[in-house]
């Protein structure tokens, strides 16, 4: 599998070239590239897809338009997935060209300083991977922001194979590489650099002068601009006919620079924000006022200072002005200090320092800028004004407001997904932590410090505190104590400014900052788990003293200042943030903020649930996906103060949890069922508990919450009953009685029916079918399944469909293969896109034990553990004795005797912990066989041992034998 964007969008799979028909899908594809293995939201990819002409129905067109490029795809389809809130294209970054791209670059500059003949192989390598403007037609679209950055990137990367051709003696060769980048982008300095030095080592100083003289000349008549000083020395040098080294690619620190000397101390290495400061010195070059925007920690003036080190070791001017503690009335004279001017006097002290700096040029460092912004950004326009040659860089919690201001937004550093030791945030928590070392760490601490890190949001200054604590308890015992709050991220450097020696001391600057209705705003924010909307907001936090419209205007100031992230109309709370806000609420107000929280999410739930038998299934589904973070912060609430709510919760989230498989949600229900309570939603809570039991092989208790449920509502007759009827007649289903679970789930139809409910009344009435499937009526079964289809596709739910192709397989299994085999395909086409796991695995599972025979053993052995897997992540029990089930009968035929043995006491003792319909009536021929090959004492003897296994040590004989059967 690889994709490649640097160019025309092409997917390749082996030596299979696919290209994909039709903008649209080019489109999807491309949006899904830009974030690997990450799910983008559907709000996204429709932007993406339609912009401003978005279809009626987006989401309907969304998915249309996924089901294209699956089939388009061909072998490569199952990468596409559906995950809330929308899809992702699961695949190894390194499997993207744009990705393999700049990983070759970054090794390439890791090794240059020692090896630059192996650093240009690789630079090589990674530019041959171009083969036009990154991202193709959206270059100029949606994907501009990311292909702009590729193509300075590979600018980048094209000065250094020039600069490293020098330093291995190609000097013809670097010479015609400069002349070409000079000949693309005349006004760049490094090229010309690099092109001055090749000619002059080719004994060529006349065309060396003349590339300077050009230069020179078309930065006076584009920019106003002189050459660097660097450049300018090196001019001196030649004329004077001295020899000319090999282009250094970094300057040499300690290289003799008054305003070097004059800048702050920079505490050990920049890690982890390469790249970043890449970015910011290429931005740096385009425009005279970069304002760099983040949260306090984010780093901001660490990454600025490595910057202005960089320019004055290169003959830069700099000045640097921390306006921390400057006042408003002493702006002006800060700024004069700190550039040797004399102290502006008379009316207008501003005008007098842009006129005295309106002849330097340089630039000028304006560090925690947030303090005097209405002050600031008008004295920025006008020294701007005045002087040509001078540029600003201000960092700040938030935008100065200024004209011709460009933002640049620093994030955290990127979070680790797992052990992964080249991660920007793990790297430098083991570079500040004492006494660690990379290549010592074993993967289990690696996971622990990724965690940690996690855990901090990617701040680097709390990571670097972190770092410096975790020590002292251990790295396990300071990742628990980390929930405690923050007063353990404290003990920075000693030579830091007293708000950056602590997590606490760096938010209590930003929170000192803010009005008193900010601040406010700011604490009950901390009732959100995870990201949340604007309206949200105001359900919750509108209260008096604060309105709706006041909370609005007070959320976009928060985000302004970095104290609130924002992005596609959520907003979401850095962690170490979220736990500050919280502190700052007393018991009662936070008691209060809950319940007005868990209410909204009741309301919310109540809302999503009735749209989930209908064609927005999708959207609903992804949007209770988004709010489980909330759904599990307001059960414990409504548990210890509001049963009613409670019950309401337990019975609200059946639809969403039981096809989703989320038995976390359903156990909700097993709660509910130990309480005395009088509530209309008891019968649905209760098919919930009945759900969580099944799934766990207890069928007994999953009966008798059923019938209670039924109860509750005052009979099968009773509307509300239907629910609970349903887990009802699953239970006589799974036990076999097939007239009974046939007449139940009629019952249960004609309830959805009368209730004005058609599409569950529909799925009722295939779950007859399939009742009657497992009692001989297969033949039946198949020829109504397939008339239901009509009326379901007709209703346009997902699900619906889903259910229906999956009894359709199970009629046809023994009949027909093949129909059953294309039905639970169409299972998985329509109940991925949903997220319905339950049904999308029954299918995976009939379909594995419909082909068990008819592939490799191997493969079929690989096929069950996948499966089992599956099954396992849900937490489902009862579906992987069936697996187990199946697998013993695998293991008998491949000759794997003993396995196969313990494995089948194992099943034969639990068979009443799942469905009698779905046991494997070649179990016991199996066993049968077994006997006469191995005699009956050793297999009676597996047999035996398998029978007393706990259920955990039989999945793990199970993933054994799989193991060594592959």
């Amino acid at each position: 599998m690889f994709f490649r964007v640097l160019g025309p969008l092409e997917a390749e799979a082996g030596t299979e070239r696919i290209t994909i028909p039709g903008e649209r899908s080019r489109a999807l594809l491309a949006a899904l590239l830009l974030e690997p293995n990450t799910a983008v939201s559907a709000t996204r990819l429709v932007d993406a897809l339609w912009g401003e002409g978005a279809p009626d129905d987006p989401a309907n067109a969304l998915h249309q338009a996924v089901r294209r490029l699956r089939s388009q795809l061909g072998p490569l389809a199952s990468a596409v997935r559906t995950h809330a809130p929308g899809y992702l294209l699961a695949v190894d970054p390194s499997c993207v060209d744009a990705e393999r791209f700049e990983g070759g670059c970054r090794a390439a500059r890791r090794i240059a300083p020692t090896d630059p003949h192996q650093a240009l192989a690789l630079v090589d390598e990674a530019l041959a991977l171009w083969r036009g403007p990154a991202y193709g037609e959206f270059s100029e679209g949606f994907a501009r922001a990311p292909a702009t950055r590729l193509h300075e990137l590979r600018t980048a990367a094209r000065e250094d194979r020039a600069a490293w051709l020098l330093e291995c003696g190609a000097v013809a060769e670097a010479a015609v590489t400069a002349r070409e980048l000079v000949a693309a982008d005349p006004l760049r300095s490094r090229p010309v650099d690099v092109l001055m030095r090749a000619l002059d080592a080719d004994r060529r100083p006349a065309e060396a002068l003349d590339a300077y003289r050009t230069h020179r000349v078309a930065l006076a008549d584009e920019l106003g601009l002189d050459p660097p000083a660097a450049l300018s020395a090196l001019e001196s040098r030649i004329l004077r006919g001295e020899p000319v080294a090999p282009v250094a690619r970094v300057p040499v620190a300690g290289t003799p620079a008054v305003a070097a000397a004059c800048l702050p101390w920079r505490p050990g290495g920049l890690v982890g924000r390469e790249d970043d400061g890449v970015l910011l010195r290429q931005c740096l070059g385009r425009e005279r006022l970069v304002t760099l925007v983040g949260p306090g920690g984010v780093g901001k003036t660490r990454l600025v200072l490595e910057l202005a080190h960089e320019l004055a070791v290169a003959g830069t001017r700099v000045w640097w002005a921390d306006l921390s503690t400057a006042t408003p009335e002493r702006l002006v004279n800060a700024l004069a200090e700190v550039t040797g001017t004399d102290s502006p006097r008379g009316p207008d002290p501003g005008g007098t320092l842009a006129a005295a700096l309106g002849g330097h040029r340089g630039v000028l460092f304006l560090d925690n800028a947030e303090t005097v912004l209405a002050e600031l950004a008008p004295l920025a326009e006008r020294l701007l004004d005045s002087g040509a040659d001078l540029r600003l860089l201000a960092t700040s919690r938030e935008r100065l407001g200024a004209a011709a201001e460009h933002v640049h937004v620093l994030a955290p550093l990127p979070l680790p997904s797992g052990p992964d030791r080249d991660n920007p945030a793990v790297r430098l928590f083991v570079n500040r932590a004492p006494g660690l070392e990379t290549g010592a760490l074993p993967d289990d601490d690696v996971e622990v410090i990724a965690a940690i890190c996690r855990r901090l949001d990617g701040l680097p200054l709390a990571i670097e505190i972190g770092a410096a604590r975790a020590p002292t308890f251990g790295l396990r015992e300071f990742a628990e104590r980390l929930d405690q709050g923050l007063d353990l991220l404290a003990g920075g450097r000693r030579t830091a400014a007293a708000r950056h020696r602590s997590v606490r001391a760096v938010v209590d600057w930003s929170y000192g900052l803010l009005t008193e209705d900010e601040a406010r705003v700011f604490a009950r924010l901390a009732v959100f788990p995870s990201s949340f909307a604007l309206d949200r907001v105001e359900a919750v936090c509108a209260e008096p003293p604060l309105s709706r419209p006041a909370v609005a205007r007070l959320l976009a100031r928060l985000s302004d200042q970095s104290l609130v992230q924002a992005g596609r109309g959520r907003f979401w709370m850095l962690e170490t943030l979220r736990v500050y806000a919280g502190e700052r609420l007393t018991a009662a107000d936070l008691l209060v903020l809950r319940a007005r929280h868990a209410s909204d999410v009741a309301e919310r739930l109540t809302l999503l649930a009735r749209q989930i038998a209908t064609p927005r299934e999708a959207d609903a589904v992804a949007e209770l996906a988004a709010l489980s973070p909330d759904l599990h912060a307001a059960w414990p609430y409504a548990v210890e103060h509001d049963r009613l709510l409670a019950v309401r919760l337990a019975g609200d989230v059946h639809d969403f949890a039981y096809q989703r498989q989320r038995l976390d949600l359903l156990d909700w229900g097993l709660a509910v069922s130990g309480w005395d309570v009088d509530s209309p939603r008891l019968p649905d809570a209760l098919a919930c508990a009945a759900a969580a039991s099944w799934a766990r092989g207890d069928l007994p208790w999953a009966a008798e919450l059923a019938a209670r449920g039924v109860a509750a509502a005052g009979g099968p007759e009773a509307p509300s009953a239907a629910r609970a009827m349903s887990q009802y007649a699953c239970h006589a289903m799974f036990l076999g009685h097939t007239a009974d679970a046939v007449e139940r789930y009629k019952r249960t139809a004609d309830l959805h029916r009368a209730a004005g409910d058609p599409l569950n009344a529909l799925m009722i009435e295939l779950s007859v079918c399939q009742a009657s499937i497992y009692g001989g009526g297969a033949s039946w079964a198949a020829a109504r399944a397939a008339q239901l289809l009509r009326p379901i596709a007709e209703l346009g739910n997902p699900s619906g469909l889903a259910w229906a192709y999956y009894v359709l397989g199970e009629a046809t299994a023994a009949s027909d293969p093949e129909r059953a085999l294309a039905a639970y395909a169409a299972v998985l086409e329509h109940g991925t896109d949903v997220d319905n796991r339950l049904f999308v695995m029954l299918a995976r599972s009939s379909s594995l034990t419909l082909l068990a025979g008819g592939v490799s053993d191997a493969n079929a052995l690989e096929e069950f553990g996948k499966v089992l897997g599956q099954w396992e992540d849900l937490g489902n029990e009862l579906s992987q004795w069936w697996v187990l089930e199946n697998l013993a009968v695998l293991l008998a035929r491949i000759g794997e005797a003993r396995d196969a043995a313990v494995l089948a006491g194992a099943v034969v003792a639990n068979r009443e912990r799942y469905p009698a319909f779905v046991r494997n009536d070649r179990l016991e021929p199996a066993v049968h066989g077994l006997r006469e090959r191995l005699g009956e004492a050793i297999i009676d003897g597996a047999i035996e041992e398998g029978a007393a296994l706990p259920f955990p040590a039989a999945v793990a004989l199970a993933r054994a034998a799989i193991r060594r059967g592959t």
